[in-house]
């Protein structure tokens, strides 16, 4: 073989060129097929210049050749070097037409003795017309590729010899080989490395199993009929040993294997060969399988489902039961996961994991996950209807589904067919495989999320748990789903892992549920983790949904807690010393929930149950008891800061002193409803506290004392800088309050920071006048808006001004009531519409004036209320607004109270005020209320006339209002409108 193409002379090259018949010169170079030289004659039979001939033969390209022969083209390429004359019939478009070639190689020496040159001629025999061409250069028995029989021989002679070995061995079996990914294979590596991985496979198979019948039976598959005894080590040694001749070291042959009796044709041999080696999947651990009773039942399953999918469908075989989520923090219902069940009549109940991967590899799940969410729909719809309270179901896809382009379409349609809100719906995926189509699941999760929907990732730290890994980097999931089955729950490493995931989860601001609990030893195993959501069969059984049309509202979240506890799972509010023991070092950390002015402690860490035994209370039940019924001294200093927290929305800390030592405990609002609040508390320990009396002159306190005051307990935040404003210190209350360390302080803040810069202004200017500052500034610290006011005196030594002391104070809460006051004086905050407090002011000039006053109800807008809750007719009464300012104009809308509004607006005929009617409803026709479409109907009532006074003006409002009543009263959802009366004035004698 040569490694560099042979060089011809140019009389050489001429005599080639200028050959009469149409023939190529070719060489293996390195061993790759290369061609040197064509002649004229074969460029005008392909109707190609010779550079772009050379060209495409040269790029190993065979899109000219007939698919059917390209594996034969490809092998004769390399296998007519081997042999002195060789022949092949193959299809080549020409002009858009394929014509037979007759190709006929020789094989001759060049002039230099040593290199081989084969000389290729062509004869075309015209065109193609769809006859079989079974002539070859080889026999029509053999593939061309493997040397080995074919499947006509098979066909043929199979039985015979399956007779044969019968009689010889007693036994017989079928191996069906598959190489794994050939397509695959071929496409990185070329044909040529292909055709030698399919010699190799034969190869490999005839040498383990001589004198055995192996045939090439289709593309990347071999039959073998084999002495049914010690199949086991010499399958495993092919897989591996072709794996080990294999360009990537991996793609290998796998078998299935049928173990014939006596009774047996070959033909369904085969078939069970082949049943066994689809069995196997995508499983390229094992190497081979063997058909038995399993795999009969599963395709008899498979074959069952799949033939009476669509009447399960209709007839409502496939159920969906439902398993409860519970939150350990409020001991109810937080939401359900669907499970889809198959129901057929006189048959065992069918769990979702006996038919879904079956729907999954036939490409029927999507039909399935619609139905399931239509299904989920009507029940909340029913619940809905029944004055029940909803939960989030969360319902599982197939990654398959987004392979439909019209899924998500699907969805939409199904949720606005049953106005159920989108928060109300959550999707299960599982752990993603790498060989997914990845930027179609991101595009179609990422769609889902734009509506509203949140994606949860499922069964976490299972098989596929490096999987779940890579697609928490990738995707945006709301929450991950943890598999406690999978992990020993008596193990302290067990412990830590699952520690370290749900410190993951909240890092990543994922919310974590815990699955699989199964008895309370898993659920002791949970609970002190921080992990609020749990389900298993031991928390609860799977709930038909006949039992949920009528369950209680009381085992379930109400709206209110729902909102207060996702505002929870939103803040990384767990210590990571979740293992400790008795041990004060570290910090004790609780999460207390206010309701009705009453403490609940929902979540502590072993820190914390130790700091309150420590304090000489026999269980945090009685500690939370005495917290709701006492006071006074330290419990009045939790109740002030609880008190602080909820109004200012801040940080408050406070010293809880025993006899012989003080604690500082500082509490934190995380969450905040109408009516509840959640609160984040830790604390150390501050001091051993000496003995000392109860009361001491002023006069006798120490000025350190004063100065560790200010420093450690102070609720103020402080800090001072030397006379070139570099950061000296500050108290730990500053420190909190911008969420910074001393380290980061002296470095970062405020130096190069543009939202300080008017304190730094001010700091310069005190060192030049000594003049104290007192100001607000308003800023965004920690991702909210802030407003602190802010106090700066100068530091002096002896009569030099070297350096300045701060105090910040947080004004948020004051600045936001004063602008709330300012605005509820003239605007509704809601709608921003004008309100009652404006009428005196606008009044003054609606008099003398011909008018229109129209007062118009939302109808039915409780019942809506109730059943969407107040988000959603929040946005109902923002859009009636909007809609409002568009009929009528700025200016002339109010929101009178509730869902009444008003219009006063010039009149000039009723005609015209029945047209702008009709545009306000046809606004209102399917309009969209956050990710549903409603019609928000409306009853109006109006009169038209004159007002000579303001008092006059309020009459019209009444009379208006009798009209509204009206339209109410017949229907409701029309307008009702007559002229002004003026209300007589009582005569005075």
């Amino acid at each position: 073989m040569s490694d560099q193409p042979y060089h011809f002379s140019e009389e050489e090259k001429k005599k080639f060129q200028l050959c009469p018949l149409p023939l190529i010169v070719c060489q293996l170079v390195n061993g790759q097929y290369r061609v040197l030289l064509a002649s004229d004659s074969y460029c005008n039979m392909i109707h190609s210049d010779r550079n772009s001939v050379l060209e495409y033969l040269n790029q190993s390209s065979f899109s000219r050749v007939h698919p059917a022969d390209v594996d034969k083209l490809a092998a004769f390429s390399v296998e007519a070097f081997n042999h002195k004359e060789s022949h092949l019939f193959y299809r080549l478009s020409i002009s858009g037409e394929y014509h037979t070639l007759l190709a006929s190689a020789q094989i001759m020496l060049a002039k230099d003795h040593e290199t081989k040159l084969g000389i290729v001629t062509y004869t075309d025999l015209g065109y193609y017309h769809g006859e079989d061409l079974s002539y070859s250069f080889d026999l029509p028995h053999t593939d061309q590729i493997s040397g080995l029989p074919n499947s006509d021989y098979f066909d043929k002679y199979g039985d015979e010899y399956l007779v044969n070995l019968f009689a010889k061995k007693g036994s017989a079996a079928v191996a069906y080989f598959d190489i794994a990914s050939l397509h695959s294979y071929n496409e990185h590596y070329g044909f040529l490395q292909g055709n030698k991985l399919i010699r190799t496979c034969a190869q490999t198979i005839s040498k383990y199993f001589p004198d055995c019948l192996v045939i090439r039976y289709l593309d990347d598959s071999f039959l073998a009929i084999i002495p049914a005894e010690n199949l086991a080590g010499k399958l495993t040694a092919i897989s591996k040993e072709v794996a080990s001749l294999a360009a990537d070291k991996v793609t290998s042959l796998r078998a299935g294997v049928y173990r014939l009796n006596a009774k047996d044709t070959l033909s369904h041999a085969v078939d069970r060969a082949y049943l066994a080696l689809r069995y196997l999947g995508e499983n390229r651990q094992r190497p081979y399988e063997v058909y038995n009773k399993t795999i009969q039942r599963y395709f008899e399953n498979r074959d069952y489902l799949l033939g009476h999918f669509e009447e399960a469908l209709t007839k409502g075989w496939l159920t969906v039961s439902y398993q409860p989520i519970y939150n350990i923090f409020s001991n109810k219902i937080c939401s359900f996961e669907a499970i889809s069940r198959w129901e057929s009549p006189g048959k065992p109940v069918k769990k979702a994991r006996s038919f879904v991967p079956i729907l999954e590899n036939s490409g029927l799940i999507y039909h399935l996950d619609l139905h399931v969410l239509r299904q989920v729909c009507q029940l909340l719809k029913t619940r809905r209807a029944n004055n029940l309270t909803n939960v989030p179901i969360a319902i599982n896809l197939s990654q398959t589904d987004f392979r439909i382009p019209s899924f998500i379409d699907h969805i939409l349609k199904i949720t606005q067919e049953f106005q159920i809100p989108h928060y109300l719906l959550k999707f299960d995926l599982l752990a993603l495989p790498n060989d997914s189509d990845q930027d179609l699941l991101q595009k179609g999760t990422s769609a889902l999320q734009k509506h509203g929907f949140e994606i949860y990732l499922d069964r976490y730290g299972g098989e596929n748990s490096d999987l779940s890994t890579e697609a928490l980097i990738n995707y945006n999931f709301s929450s991950l789903k943890i598999d406690l089955r999978n992990l020993q729950i008596n193990s302290d490493k067990s412990k830590i892992v699952l520690t370290s995931i749900i410190n993951m989860c909240h890092s990543l601001k994922i919310s974590p549920i815990v699955k699989g609990i199964e008895n309370q030893d898993m659920f002791a195993f949970v609970k002190p983790l921080g992990v609020m959501e749990v389900q298993g069969h031991y928390l609860s059984p799977e709930l038909p949904q006949a039992e949920l049309v009528r369950s209680p509202a009381d085992k379930m979240e109400t709206p209110e807690e729902q909102e207060l506890y996702a505002r929870i799972k939103k803040v990384h509010a767990f210590n990571n010393n979740l293992l400790t023991s008795g041990s004060l070092a570290y910090s004790p950390n609780s999460i207390f929930i206010w309701d009705n002015k009453k403490l609940t402690l929902v979540y502590s860490n072993q820190a914390f149950a130790a700091w309150v035994q420590h304090l000489g209370f026999s269980d945090l039940d009685s500690f939370v008891h005495a917290c709701n019924v006492t006071y006074t001294s330290n419990y009045n200093h939790l109740w002030n800061a609880v008190i602080n927290c909820n109004q200012e929305d801040n940080i408050s800390q406070f010293d809880w002193i025993t006899d012989a030592e003080e604690f500082k405990v500082r509490m934190q609002l995380v969450a905040k409803t109408d009516n509840m609040a959640a609160f984040l508390s830790d604390g150390y320990k501050v001091r051993d506290r000496p003995k000392q009396i109860d009361y001491q002159a002023i006069s006798g306190i120490n000025e350190d004392l004063i100065k560790k005051a200010l420093i450690e307990t102070t609720n103020v935040g402080l800090f001072w800088k030397n006379h070139d404003l570099n950061f000296l210190g500050a108290n730990q209350r500053f420190l909190d309050y911008f969420g910074l360390t001393l380290n980061e302080l002296k470095s970062l803040f405020l130096a190069a920071d543009p939202r300080f810069k008017q304190i730094l202004d001010q700091e310069e200017q005190i060192l030049k006048d000594g003049v104290a500052i007192d100001n607000y500034l308003e800023t965004t610290i920690k991702g909210r808006k802030r407003t602190f006011r802010y106090f700066l005196s100068p530091i002096y030594d002896e009569s030099q001004i070297s350096g300045l002391i701060g105090i910040v104070v947080d004004a948020t809460a004051k600045m936001a009531e004063l602008t709330n006051l300012r605005q509820e004086a003239t605007r509704d905050p809601l709608t921003t519409l004008k309100n009652r407090r404006s009428f005196d002011r606008d009044f003054a000039y609606l008099t003398q004036r011909e008018l229109m006053v129209m007062m118009i109800d939302v109808d039915h807008f409780k019942e809506f209320n109730d059943q969407f809750g107040h988000r959603y007719g929040d946005e109902v009464l923002k859009k009636v607004a909007t809609c409002l300012l568009k009929t009528y104009g700025i200016g002339n809308c109010y929101r009178y109270g509730g869902d009444e509004f008003m219009v006063i607006w010039d009149f000039h005929t009723s005609e015209i005020v029945l047209e702008k009617d009709r545009q306000l409803r046809q606004l209102l026709s399917q309009i969209p209320i956050l990710d549903l479409k409603f019609d928000v109907k409306i009853s109006a009532g109006y009169v038209y006339g004159q007002a000579s006074d303001e008092k006059a003006i309020y009459d019209m409002i009444n009379q208006a209002d009798s009209c509204l009543y009206q339209s109410k009263e017949q229907g409701r959802n029309q307008i009702t409108g007559k002229e002004f009366h003026p209300v007589a004035k009582p005569k005075i004698d």
